[in-house]
Order: structure tokens, then C-alpha cells, then sequence
């Protein structure tokens, strides 16, 4: 099995960097999109770079922002209503979200063509969708995590949002996240009531976060002895930093490539 990563915060060499993640997993005969970075353009033109084309047996949205469901415009431009490989996504997904006064949830137009959607797969529960793929479903969240000022639109009134349509998928025994928004711990724990786990790849949401909390996941990360360490996104400078010296470590960028 292999991950590619499309979009992500960082980029070397020829490819192109822009906040948000996307990553392509292959098993097989089978091709899989996670997330779809922000934009089209950064999408097709890094899938162009990569050497990559766009048919997809499917496509799973770890959740509901911008930046990790609005390239997916990519595939409505180009196909339209001829589209037919499945997409998986958290019922909650589609609420209207704010930072601030900054609307940061799935954009309108593409909000309206996935409710409409002939091949929608709405998640709640883990989903196996093949031998080696297994979609998160909702994660409880039993351990202390540092969340930030999220809101929804919820009766016309913006009220907190914990982002509870938050998953990420087990690509063989390695868990690929999107943002954990549910918090590190809180995935593995999750992960491993539902397969083996030796690694954990993408964003770990810690870009905000306190010193106390960032030793806490780096004190729970070495007591799990994984083979892969990989973060990426919206982790931030100082956990990266904090968490590269660990076992397992890898610098993680758009053109990685990580064979399972």
C-alpha cells in the first residue's frame, strides 16, 4: 500500500504548498482520495506534478472545513453530474462554520452538489470499505484535548463547534488523519478498538497549542512505539519541532510518499 501526499502547508521541490491537506492512498487495484486541500488549482496542478490522474474509486472528507473539502470544485468543473464513485462524509459535516467572523465550513455551491449527490455515503459509525481501509466514524473524545474558538450556525445563532464530524481512516495499520479536531489521543485510542496501529500520518491540530499539552501527546506518542510518526498541517512549528525527536519520526510534506 502507498499514501501520497497532494496538499499540504509545506512542499518540496516542484510542488505546491497551500494550508489544508489531501492525500491519495493506493491498495491494489484500488485509488482512494483523502480530502481535497482548499482550492482546484492547487489540487489539479499537484496532481499533474505528481504524475497522477483523477480516477478515483472514491473519495472520504475527514470533515467539514474548507480547506480540506473545497478542491474537491475540481471534480464537479470537470464532470458534473457524471460523477458516480462514492463519497463517504459525516452526517454532521454540512453545518454552516465560523472562526471569528471568518466562515471557514464546505463551500456553498459544493455543500449544495454533495447533499444532492446520486453516490453520498453519509458516516457515523466505522466504516470497512476494503481489507486494508477503514473509515474512523465518529471518535469519542475520553482524554483531555486543547480545542479552539470553533463555531456553527445552529437556529440562526452561532454556538460552540467541537467539530464532532471529525475522522480519519486506518490505511493498514497506520492511522492517516485530516485535522484530529478530536485530539491525538483521542484518535489512537479510538484507532485501536478498531485495528492494530504502528503509526499515526497528517495533521495533529496543535498549532495553538500549550507546552503542557504538546508534552502530554509527545509522552503518549513514545509510550505507543511507532514505527511512523509523520506530522503535518495544522500540527504547528512547536509540536513538530518538540515531536522530531522521536522514533519513528518523518518530516512530513507535499511529494511524500510512504509505502505500508
Amino acid at each position: 500500500m502507498e499514501i501520497k501526499i497532494l496538499v499540504d502547508n509545506t512542499a518540496k521541490g516542484k510542488f505546491l504548498a497551500q494550508s489544508g491537506f489531501s492525500a491519495i492512498i493506493k491498495d491494489e487495484d484500488s485509488k482512494i482520495l483523502f480530502d481535497c486541500g482548499q482550492n482546484a488549482q492547487v489540487f489539479e496542478n499537484n496532481l499533474k506534478l505528481m504524475g497522477e490522474n483523477d480516477n478515483f474509486d472514491a473519495v472520504i472528507f475527514s470533515h467539514g472545513h474548507y480547506d480540506h473539502t473545497d478542491g474537491f470544485s475540481y471534480f464537479i468543473e470537470k464532470y458534473g453530474g457524471n460523477l458516480d464513485f462514492p463519497v463517504y462524509i459525516h452526517k454532521s459535516a454540512f453545518v454552516d462554520r465560523y472562526h471569528g467572523e471568518r466562515y471557514i465550513g464546505i463551500d456553498e455551491s459544493i455543500k449544495n452538489f454533495l447533499k444532492n449527490y446520486k453516490n453520498l455515503k453519509i458516516v457515523e459509525d466505522p466504516v470497512k470499505i476494503s481489507e486494508n481501509l477503514i473509515i474512523s466514524g465518529t471518535i469519542p473524545r475520553t482524554n483531555f484535548y486543547e480545542r479552539e474558538d470553533f463555531e456553527r450556525i445552529e437556529n440562526g445563532q452561532k454556538v460552540d463547534d467541537i467539530i464532532i464530524d471529525d475522522m480519519f481512516v486506518i490505511v493498514k495499520d497506520i492511522i492517516l488523519s485530516g485535522c484530529t479536531h478530536s485530539g491525538v489521543i483521542n484518535c489512537i485510542e479510538h484507532a485501536k478498538t478498531l485495528n492494530e496501529i504502528n503509526g499515526i500520518i497528517g495533521g495533529f491540530h496543535m498549532g495553538t497549542a500549550s507546552e503542557n499539552y504538546i508534552n502530554q501527546v509527545k509522552s503518549y506518542l513514545m509510550a505507543q512505539n511507532f514505527k511512523l510518526i509523520s506530522p503535518m498541517h495544522c500540527t504547528g512549528f512547536n509540536a513538530t519541532k518538540e515531536l522530531s525527536d522521536m522514533t519513528g519520526f518523518k518530516f512530513g510534506h507535499v511529494g511524500n510518499v510512504f509505502e505500508i
